[in-house]
């Protein structure tokens, strides 16, 4: 998992994870309801309204305009998965499942798992080819979540523009792995998949992109809407939610899951703390993704498919952190006679939902998407309970 420094990072069903240790979790103090102040009213949003891509549930108060206090619940839609007692591959099904966009980061953090439990250890193209995937979802989910602060503000034109590039990072996706969500691409042990060429291919993307940003940094109109919108320095935030608050907080920095060091990462951080700093790590790690692509593909060359590894060992414990578009990523598995015992995942949304909610307050309700958009926080990874 890599040497961390005791910051916390978030809470699986039995442990606090950190970055080296799995310490005993302690549950956590719960905070009395919030009363009404006299001129308060307290109205929901959602769970199935306009604006909102996923059920979610916000409880708001407010006497007006101002939002005074605020409760999420993103559990209307909770799955509830068996994985435990299957074979460690047939869950692989499972767990690049729960979130389509965000495939490759769910499945390879369990793979890593599963192969440190069988203590398997791949070649370093292989290591390479699933940092690519990754860094594609990355530029993919980045370009979503500004596709959807545009549309907050009413910007059709941006808001097409970038729905139409992220379908064309879909469809490089599809034609590199064979599925534009990366279903099925995955395998403990080894790799089928040959990236060479996507940045070559990348290319022409990027400096579409890099136009459209330089539009809407250009808008006073649209920077207005961000700048100090939902202001937040939280230790407990992670992704780029952190790295907009100042905190060089980034699994790619200290996880030992997958040798990052060897492309020479460095986090994008910022200091606003705010919807636009946010807004400005997204759009920084686009440009940052495309880097770690060109310098991966190099050092991935070689045969298409890498044959699997076969493993030590049938039993073991494993873990694994990958920074996911959201943020810490991490995936703990116990596995006794080549079949899933036990199994825990921490979705880095979890950790978020609660700095959104302290950043919400004081703000005003027209500038709620703003805010919510600018986490990027995919209610169906929080919503989730793996058995």
């Amino acid at each position: 998992m890599g040497k961390g420094e005791g910051r916390f990072i978030g809470r699986t069903a039995s442990f606090e994870v950190y970055p080296s240790v799995l310490a005993p979790a302690v549950p956590g103090a719960v905070e009395p309801e919030r009363k009404l102040g006299p001129s308060e009213m307290r109205f929901n949003y959602g769970p199935s309204t306009g604006g909102l891509m996923e059920s979610v549930n916000f409880s708001i108060d407010s006497p007006g305009e101002l939002i005074t206090g605020i409760e999420v619940n993103p559990y209307y839609k909770t799955r509830k998965l068996r994985i435990s007692g299957q074979k460690p591959e047939d869950a692989l099904l499972i767990m690049e499942r729960i979130n389509g966009f965000h495939s490759a980061s769910n499945s390879i953090s369990y793979i890593l798992a599963v192969e440190d439990a069988l203590g398997i250890t791949v070649p370093e193209p292989v290591s390479m080819r699933r940092i690519i995937q990754i860094e594609l979802e990355r530029i993919r989910s980045n370009l979503t979540v500004m596709e959807r602060l545009c549309s907050a503000a009413g910007f059709g034109v941006p808001h097409n523009m970038l729905a139409a590039l992220r379908e064309k990072v879909s469809r490089i996706i599809g034609n590199a792995t064979g599925h534009r969500y990366m279903f099925g691409t995955g395998k403990i042990g080894g790799t089928d998949l040959s990236f060479s060429g996507i940045a070559h291919k990348l290319e022409p993307l990027i400096d579409e992109f890099r136009e459209i940003n330089e539009s809407l940094l250009q808008s006073k109109i649209f920077i207005n809407r961000l700048q100090g919108n939902g202001k937040v320095t939280d230790k407990g935030l992670i992704g780029p939610a952190a790295r907009s608050a100042g905190l060089r907080f980034d699994a790619r920095s200290d996880s030992q899951s997958l040798p990052y060091e060897r492309l020479n990462f460095q986090p994008i951080v910022r200091n606003e703390a705010d919807a636009f700093g946010r807004f400005m790590v997204r759009a920084e790690e686009i440009f940052s993704s495309m880097g770690l692509i060109e310098r991966a593909e190099e050092l991935s060359e070689g045969s298409e498919r890498i044959e699997v590894v076969s493993p030590e060992i049938a039993d073991g414990t494993g873990a694994a952190r990958v920074e996911s578009p959201q943020g810490d990523l991490f995936v703990f598995t116990e596995i006794g006679n080549f079949v899933i015992r036990h199994i825990e995942l921490m979705s880095p949304g979890k950790s978020n939902l609660e700095a959104f909610r302290h950043g919400s307050v004081g703000t005003i309700f027209t500038d709620f998407p703003f805010n919510w958009e600018s986490f990027g926080i995919w209610i169906s990874e929080v919503g989730v309970e793996i058995e």
